[in-house]
C-alpha cells in the first residue's frame, strides 16, 4: 500500500529536519572555538575559551535533547552532533593551527588521538546529556534536577579553570571564568526559584472562597 504524502512530510519533520539542524549546529560548534582563537581581540579570545571547553559542549548536547520529540532521537542526535563537532574541531585545528604572536610556523601534530578520544567521549556522554535535556522539559518538579545539570557543570569547570589554569595576569581568562561562574549560579538560582514558586503558588484548579 502506497504511503500517503502527508506521512512523508511528518517523517521529514520528525527525523530529517532535526538531524540536519543538529549536525549543522555541531559543525558550527566545532568551528567557533578554533576560529575565534585566530584573533587577539579580547572578546574573540573569551569566545574561543568558552567554546573550547566541556560545559559549552555539554550545553549543546542538552539543548539537542530539549528540542527532540522522543527520547531515542534525543540520545542519538546528541551523540551524533557532539561527534560531528569534535571531528570538525580537531580537523580544523590540524589544518589551520592558531599560532602564538611572533610564530610563523608550527610543527604538525598527530590528528588521530584527539579525535579518537573525544569522539568516544561524545558518543558515551552525548546520549545521557541529550536525555537530560529531553527530561528537563517535564512540566513537574522532576524536571529540576535535569535542568540544573548544565549550570552545575559550567560552575564546576569554570571554578577549576579559574583556580588551576588561569594566571593572575590573564585578564581574559579571569573575566571569562568569573562571568561563567556568576551566570551559571544565577541561572541555577532562577531555576530553583521558579520551581519553588510553582510549588507554592495556588493551583489553577483550586476552588474559590
Amino acid at each position: 500500500m502506497k504511503e500517503h504524502p502527508i506521512h512523508h512530510l511528518l517523517r521529514l519533520r520528525t527525523y530529517a529536519l532535526p538531524t540536519a539542524a543538529t549536525l549543522a549546529t555541531g559543525v558550527l560548534l566545532g568551528l567557533l572555538g578554533p576560529l575565534a582563537a585566530k584573533s587577539d581581540h579580547p572578546v574573540l579570545a573569551a569566545l574561543s575559551l568558552t567554546f573550547s571547553v566541556g560545559w559549552s559542549w555539554a550545553a549543546y548536547a542538552f539543548l539537542v535533547g530539549c528540542f527532540c520529540r522522543t527520547k531515542t532521537l534525543s540520545a542519538l542526535l546528541a551523540s551524533a552532533g557532539l561527534a560531528t563537532g569534535v571531528t570538525v574541531y580537531y580537523v580544523f585545528k590540524y589544518l589551520s593551527p592558531a599560532l602564538p604572536p611572533g610564530v610563523t610556523h608550527v610543527t604538525s601534530v598527530s590528528l588521530s588521538p584527539g579525535i579518537a578520544f573525544w569522539s568516544v567521549a561524545a558518543l558515551v556522554l552525548g546520549a545521557p546529556l541529550g536525555l537530560a535535556g529531553h527530561f528537563a522539559r517535564r512540566p513537574d518538579l522532576l524536571a529540576l534536577p535535569f535542568q540544573l545539570i548544565v549550570p552545575a557543570i559550567a560552575f564546576y569547570e569554570a571554578t577549576m579553570r579559574f583556580e588551576v589554569e588561569t594566571d593572575p595576569g590573564d585578564t581574559v581568562g579571569l573575566v571569562t571564568w568569573t562571568v561563567v561562574r556568576v551566570a551559571s549560579a544565577a541561572v541555577a538560582l532562577a531555576l530553583v526559584g521558579r520551581a519553588g514558586w510553582s510549588l507554592l503558588r495556588p493551583s489553577g484548579g483550586s476552588s474559590r472562597a
